[in-house]
């Protein structure tokens, strides 16, 4: 289908939860949903947004709602990757230590 709009990706790859491709508000539910499936039960949970194209927005609440689940199942929670793109969001929004 000729401009559509690019996927996003979730693979669980070496005991993490690779992302894929733009996270912004189209795609920020879907992630959440069917990155629920792929968190661990138990001990640390990571999820590698090195592979994250576009982030608006909805990233930063998907990354609130990460650490919300990951406190619900006692899970530590490890971000890694995190693009430049959401690091700025996070700043300008007061919210640098909830991507620390």
């Amino acid at each position: 289908m000729a401009g559509a709009a690019p996927q996003t990706t979730l693979e669980a790859v070496a005991g993490a939860i690779v992302v894929r491709g733009p996270l912004v508000l189209t795609t920020a539910g879907d992630v959440l949903t069917r990155s629920i499936a792929l968190l661990p039960t138990q001990g640390v949970a990571i999820i590698d947004l090195g592979g994250v194209t576009r982030a608006d927005s909805a990233a930063l609440a998907l990354i609130i709602e990460w650490r919300r689940l990951a406190t619900q199942r006692a899970l530590t929670l490890e971000l890694r990757g995190l693009p430049a793109q959401l690091r700025a969001l996070a700043a300008a929004s007061g919210l640098e230590a909830l991507c620390a």
